[in-house]
């Protein structure tokens, strides 16, 4: 068989090429590809259409995650920049609020630009109050208008003008005089009608006089430092030489008389309810803070008028920062600018305190070389005296 295999072959070598020739073959059926492979292929296609389906869908959700998670970025950085937008918005705004915004007490702050004009009215009222013109007392005024031609009489009237000032120590030592007691006990013969108004013992201080305080303290003024010293002289006297001497020693005298109750008159002046005060006061109570001090701390002359005096409005200017804890508040509340410009009030209101400190230093310094005169005056006339007459005494032996 091998031989015949082998010869087969060795002669299909040697036999020419032969052309080879393609036949169709035709295969109807195959039951294991139907039955095995072709159930197993649709099964197969089947997982791989779920598998794409739920791939896709995967890739979807994934898809519109991310495009929501970067609409929510955007979004935020939207949001973000709005916010930081609106923030630095607030910040200018209060920036420029704490900057330009007049605050409330700045109402109060306004009257110090009326000070001056207060000082001058108060000025104004001396010479008025010291010739009585001001004064509404009719006993008080005359008294004051009138030179009493003596010692003796001057000191009658003061003693008859007193009877409307009667303590009650007063009534129970001289009851003829004085029946009852005053409203004003004391206020003729009592420091404290200059310095706080005349009034019973238990009164709070006034800055601001009633007419009636006015005058009792201008009455004091002249019991302390008006005396009469020498009477009147009539016309006909002061024709002679010594009449003429007379006059001016009683002219000196009214000199010096006239120094001595400059203070207390200045004090009286300062004292009495000022027009210049109204408006700016009206102005300045509009302020919570400074009302508050008001109606707490003003004076009764002052809460019925409406003014203040020049005493009472200084006051009025200085505790209603330094004793007033609502105005502590207010300045808690201002910062930048206007913490500022409260800081320049506050300097110019000192520097206004501290001129009226070195105006009544230049008084005092008047009234201390007054007395200085009057000493030496006291001291060398006598010496002068003697020795004059040592003089006469020795011309006339030569």
């Amino acid at each position: 068989m091998r031989k015949m295999l082998l010869a087969a072959c060795v002669g299909s070598l040697m036999l020419p090429a032969v052309q080879a020739l393609a036949y169709t073959v035709n295969v109807n059926s195959s039951i294991p590809i139907t039955t095995q492979v072709v159930p197993q292929l649709s099964t197969a296609n089947g997982t791989l259409s779920g598998i794409l389906t739920t791939t896709r869908e995967l890739g979807g959700a994934v898809s519109s995650g991310n495009d929501k998670i970067a609409a929510m970025i955007q979004q935020s950085n939207e949001n973000m920049q709005q916010f930081a937008t609106y923030a630095q918005q607030a910040q200018n705004l209060e920036t420029a609020r704490r900057s330009y915004t007049v605050p409330a007490s700045i109402c109060s702050e306004s009257g110090s630009g009326q000070a001056a004009q207060i000082n001058r009215q108060s000025g104004s009222k001396q010479g008025k109050l010291s010739s009585g013109k001001a004064v509404s007392n009719t006993a008080v005024k005359k008294v004051l208008e009138n030179k009493a031609a003596a010692p003796e009489q001057d000191l009658f009237a003061t003693a008859n003008v007193h009877s409307q000032y009667c303590t009650a120590s007063d009534v129970q030592a001289w009851g003829e005089i004085c029946k009852r007691e005053s409203e004003l006990p004391g206020g003729d013969k009592q420091l404290r009608s200059v310095l706080a108004g005349a009034g019973k013992e238990d009164k709070a201080p006034e800055l601001t006089f009633t007419p009636e305080q006015t005058d009792a303290a201008m009455m004091y003024m002249k019991n302390s430092v008006r005396k009469s010293v020498g009477r009147t002289l009539k016309k006909g006297e002061i024709k002679t030489d010594a009449g003429r001497q007379y006059l001016g020693m009683a002219t000196q005298h009214e000199a010096i008389q006239s120094a001595a109750e400059q203070p207390q008159l200045a004090m009286i002046a300062g004292s009495q309810p000022s027009e210049a005060t109204k408006d700016v006061l009206e102005e300045a109570l509009q302020s919570p803070s400074s009302k508050a001090w008001f109606d707490e701390n003003a004076s009764p002359e002052a809460r019925r008028s409406g003014m203040m005096s020049q005493r009472e409005f200084e006051a009025f200017e200085v505790n209603r920062r330094y004793a007033n804890t609502d105005y502590l508040t207010d300045l808690q509340e201002m910062d930048g600018d206007n913490l500022a410009r409260e800081s320049i009030r506050i300097q110019s209101l000192q520097n206004a305190l501290l001129l009226s400190i070195r105006q009544q230093l230049q008084e005092n310094a008047i009234l201390a070389g007054q007395q200085l005169s009057i000493a030496g005056a006291n001291y060398y006339e006598p010496r002068m005296a003697q020795k004059l007459q040592q003089v006469s005494t020795g011309a006339a032996r030569e």
